[in-house]
């Protein structure tokens, strides 16, 4: 395979995910969606909770369009191939399954990811945010994002079907966040079992984030813990990447 007939597979991946007007819509959404934002930033003590909070996912317009973006992308189209079997007219082009896999991941996955990324620092460097607890904002929802992602293209290579795997994932994702988030704030609210966040903190990084926007002194106490449910969060996606990955190798059609 040329790199010119991988361009032009690349191509019609592209253009299938991004026709008209998927990018006319998303990224004025995006945009438009930080608008909302500088009603959080009281100035004062009060900005570093109200960044923490203006950028936790669901409240965060632009971080949930990524996320359901890709999802539709991973589910409804890469997934919709498999199911349906068209996907074979794809393998059948001058590309190797290796190659369309990971054409597919970056137009299904990265591409969103990079709009989000954009308008993010560019947000940022419009109000002059960018400090070391915006970056590590945006590393926590880097870390849940491809978390996430790699959920859904688990349960999509998986199931091979639009329903239980969409279901699947969204009763996943949501049990972990809900669960994580509560089972992370009574712990911090207890302040005597530290240690559990260990296990705890990949499941939602934000409450111990919120913790240390409000009472900077938790530093110590918090931040190693919120670095570690990152780093889990970055090995889980790489896992689960990868078991999708060689399962689609050998997935017959």
């Amino acid at each position: 395979m040329t790199s010119s007939e991988s361009f032009q597979v690349f191509k019609i991946l592209f253009k299938e995910r991004y026709k008209d007007p998927t990018l006319q819509m998303i990224l004025p959404t995006m945009l438009v969606g930080y608008v909302f934002i500088p009603s959080f930033l009281i100035r004062g003590n009060f900005l570093n909770y109200a960044l923490v909070l203006a950028n936790i996912p669901v409240i965060s317009i632009p971080e949930t369009v990524a996320v359901a973006l890709a999802l539709r992308n991973i589910v409804f189209v890469f997934g919709d191939h498999m199911n349906s079997g068209s996907i074979i007219s794809f393998l059948m082009m001058p590309v190797k399954r290796r190659a369309f896999f990971f054409m597919s991941y970056f137009n299904d996955v990265i591409v969103p990811y990079l709009m989000w990324l954009g308008t993010y620092f560019w947000y940022l460097y419009e109000l002059s945010l960018i400090n070391n607890l915006t970056l590590f904002i945006g590393l926590i929802y880097t870390a849940g994002y491809f978390f996430s992602t790699s959920v859904i293209l688990f349960y999509t290579v998986l199931l091979r079907t639009n329903g239980p795997a969409t279901l699947a994932s969204m009763f996943t994702l949501g049990s972990i966040f809900i669960i994580g988030g509560i089972g992370n704030y009574e712990i911090i609210i207890g302040g005597t079992n530290y240690n559990s966040l260990n296990i705890t903190s990949f499941m939602n990084v934000y409450p111990l984030i919120l913790a240390y926007s409000i009472n900077p002194s938790t530093y110590l106490t918090v931040i190693p813990y919120a670095i570690t449910g990152v780093g889990v969060d970055f090995i889980l996606a790489l896992v689960l990447f990868l078991i999708s990955y060689l399962k689609f190798r050998v997935m017959e059609f």
